[in-house]
């Protein structure tokens, strides 16, 4: 019998409402629209190049353009930048990324309208995920050599009323954190409130947070932790959401609305970045779209209860996946994915060949050894008998209460709409009925969009653990769309997990084309995940779990990872994929793709 997840306390998720900051001629949080964002990946010292890749983002919508900020160089670079833009009559805002070396964002601070630091690398060395204890009075210390460093940048924010984003990466907290709070959602906001504590000590306000990780689930609950510390503590800073490391167009847009999407939908952000691996303009529409659908879909009703929040980077409690089976049912490897098989037919080749399977079988055709599905309308008679009931919005559901529990129910809401699933679950709620849901739910949308607006909804209700899977119904291939975005959640695999960033002016070889060349070689191992990364900023901890590692370390070379462990360094550009595929082998990982 499936069991169901225990409700927990609500968690308030109404709009979140946050002061405004003013980023150049852009205002955002409060009630301004919600921002869209881009960085370029062009070396930010050749201006003309970032310069026309800059005119580019801001033709196709961006709003708000980061530049990466290594050196000094870069720096003095974003003064002539700035004047270029102003000649061609640009008003988008900069912000300069920074990373490592605080006299950058000191000396950028002249130049653009927002700095983002990161406070696991801003004041401190790079993580090298070693413990490294520290008493109480040592850590104190620590923080007040953050804190001589930053207070100052807080200055010269000030003088020149240029704002500032706290921008916590999962995969780049530092040791010190790491060490106190462990590689936890608790870490990252302490990350961030530490820095957000020092600013507020000199009276500093323009801030913005950003909680992002290359996990979609760890990426929601870091935000929705961030924002109950900031009700606690009194605090309204916007918020920039993003999931860093997302990956190509092809994957990166259904993460990113799984993290971004589920986050939007319960009014939490202020701006966004779709982070993806290629050129930066293909950002915007995706973006735009996400920010379009998931306002127009709102979920105005709160949960009664929410399912216990998963941890980091958790996989507890199997999640469901099925899909509708007619006479024509190809049975492979990739069907197989499939948990349950709603069957259409009497088509007993394929009954007998799910159920060596161990497959659960539902139907509404009387079948031997397959479980009947009844409606509210035609309850079964033998109630001793194991069943499936399929319920719609439009049923009298207080005969609920006159069943025996069924094995689950199919739920059918009407036009993917978030508050009547909710207004569904909250009635089991009120009635105490602990009955498995199985969301059956349509999309006629095109397939971008679908993706999209499916990947939020669905991505924010498995996060709750509100159901127990998914029955997808689309124009499209369902079972393929399900199971990418069950993948994006971590809760399926069904191909090789790429974590891949889009680059920037740091990137130390053609990322796009490496991607590329790597998912064609490897796509066919579904048992492992494999990152691919420009440079060291988030190289190896945004890796999270992954299995192989590829990471920019100079100009044209690649260090090789296992795990989070470096094992080849300095490999030529050239020959870097032939040594990651030989490294696979070696760890027998690999097999060889089907003809």
């Amino acid at each position: 019998m499936f069991k169901n997840r225990g409700f927990h306390a609500v968690i308030s998720m109404k709009k979140f409402i946050t002061r405004e900051v003013k980023i150049g001629k852009v205002l955002i949080g409060k009630d301004n629209p919600i921002c869209i964002q881009s960085m370029t990946n062009t070396k930010t010292e050749d201006t003309l190049a970032t310069l026309n890749q800059i005119l580019a983002l801001e033709q196709s919508g961006c709003e708000i353009a980061r530049v990466t900020v290594q050196g000094k160089k870069q720096a003095y670079a974003l003064e002539k930048l700035k004047n270029e833009l102003i000649k061609k009559g640009c008003n988008i805002p900069i912000v300069a990324d920074i990373h490592f070396y605080p006299p950058a964002a000191f000396i950028a601070a002249d130049f653009v309208d927002k700095i983002r630091i990161n406070p696991g690398n801003f004041a401190e060395k790079r993580a090298i995920f070693q413990q490294k204890p520290l008493t109480d009075s040592q850590y104190e210390n620590e923080l007040l050599k953050i804190e001589e460093k930053l207070f100052l940048l807080i200055e010269k924010l000030k003088k020149n009323k240029v704002a500032l984003r706290i921008g916590v990466n999962h995969g780049s907290l530092s040791d010190r954190i790491m060490t106190k709070y462990g590689d936890t959602i608790n870490a990252m906001v302490v990350s961030a409130v530490e820095y957000t504590n020092i600013c507020r000590k000199y009276d500093f306000h323009e801030l913005v947070f950003s909680m992002k990780s290359s996990s979609s689930f760890v990426t929601i609950e870091a935000y929705r932790t961030l924002v109950q510390e900031m009700i606690k503590l009194g605090w309204d800073y916007p918020l920039h959401l993003g999931v860093t490391e997302a990956g190509d167009l092809e994957d990166g847009i259904i993460k990113s609305s799984v993290g971004i999407g589920a986050l939007l939908l319960d009014g939490i952000g202020d701006t966004i970045r779709v982070s993806l691996t290629t050129n930066p303009t293909n950002e915007i529409r995706p973006a735009r779209a996400l920010v379009e659908l998931t306002n127009s879909h709102k979920r105005a009703k709160e949960p009664k209860g929410y399912y216990e929040s998963r941890s980091l980077l958790s996989n507890a409690n199997k999640t469901h996946l099925a899909i509708k089976a007619d006479k024509n049912l190809k049975i492979d490897e990739k069907s197989l994915m499939a948990d349950i098989f709603y069957l259409q037919s009497d088509n007993l080749e394929i009954i007998e060949k799910l159920k060596k399977q161990n497959k659960i079988l539902i139907s509404k055709l009387d079948l031997k050894d397959v479980i009947r599905i009844y409606s509210l309308e035609n309850p079964p008679e033998n109630l001793d008998k194991k069943y499936v009931l399929e319920v719609s919005v439009n049923d009298d559901l207080r005969l609920l209460k006159t069943l025996k529990k069924p094995y689950f129910i199919i739920f059918k809401p009407e036009n993917n709409d978030l508050d009547e699933i909710q207004d569904f679950f909250n009635f089991l709620k009120d009635f105490k009925l602990d009955i498995p849901i199985l969301l059956n739910i349509k999309y006629d949308q095109d397939l971008e969009n679908l993706k999209i607006l499916a990947s939020s909804q669905i991505g924010l209700l498995l996060f709750e653990k509100q159901i127990l899977g998914i029955l997808l119904e689309t124009k499209f291939d369902d079972l393929d769309i399900s199971l990418n975005i069950l993948q994006a959640c971590n809760l399926k695999r069904f191909k090789t997990e790429f974590i891949a960033c889009p680059g920037c002016g740091r990137t130390l070889f053609n990322l796009q084309k490496t991607l590329k060349e790597i998912k064609d070689k490897t796509s066919h191992l579904k048992d492992i995940k494999i990152a691919v990364m420009g440079c060291i900023v988030n190289g190896p901890g945004e890796m999270q779990d992954a299995d192989f590692g590829y990471v920019g370390s100079g100009d044209n070379s690649v260090d090789l990872y296992v795990n989070k462990k470096c094992v080849e360094k300095n490999i030529d550009e050239k020959d870097a994929v032939d040594k990651l595929i030989t490294l696979i082998k070696r760890n027998n990982k690999w097999k060889e793709p089907a003809n």
